[in-house]
């Protein structure tokens, strides 16, 4: 990369007189550990060297056979985001509400750690799993329910 400048560098398989695009939209082809592993562009397979992320150390959500706004850079494809149509349904969406935040899916939101997990589903059941599960109260703990079951 020079000067900081990223570029699309256009394929041997590509006509020489093609003119380099800074930006294209492509295919995601193969995932690889929930990550996108390679993309399509023209019919040739390009691999993912990154993404951008709106905020440090969050993942964004990229599914196999999503549109992705790439840029083709020396060592790879560098992708910028996913690319929705005007009328699409967000798949999940988080933001603050009264000072809180709000994480909301469709079909569910599973919050995840190792071997721990926090299911939430649309339906309205909650799931928790984990090896240890503890509940504290400093003051007062209160179960509401149809039916309370303890084994």
């Amino acid at each position: 990369m020079k000067n900081n400048v990223l570029t699309y560098l256009p394929s041997s398989a590509q006509q020489a007189d093609t003119p380099a695009q800074p930006l294209s939209i492509a295919v995601v082809s193969e995932m690889q550990n929930s990550m996108p592993a390679s993309v399509l562009l023209n019919e040739q397979h390009y691999s993912v060297i990154g993404y951008l992320s709106q905020l440090p150390g969050i993942i964004p959500c990229i599914n196999l056979g999503d549109k992705v706004l790439i840029s083709a850079v020396e060592l790879g494809v560098l992708i910028h985001g996913v690319v929705m149509p005007l009328d699409a349904t967000a798949r999940a969406s988080f933001g603050f509400v009264n000072n809180k935040l709000v994480i909301e899916a469709q079909g569910a939101v599973v919050l995840k750690s190792g071997n721990s997990t926090v299911e939430l589903t649309e339906a309205g059941a909650i799931r928790i799993d984990g090896r240890d599960v503890r509940t504290v109260a400093k003051e007062t703990l209160t179960l509401l329910g149809g039916k309370v079951e303890l084994n």
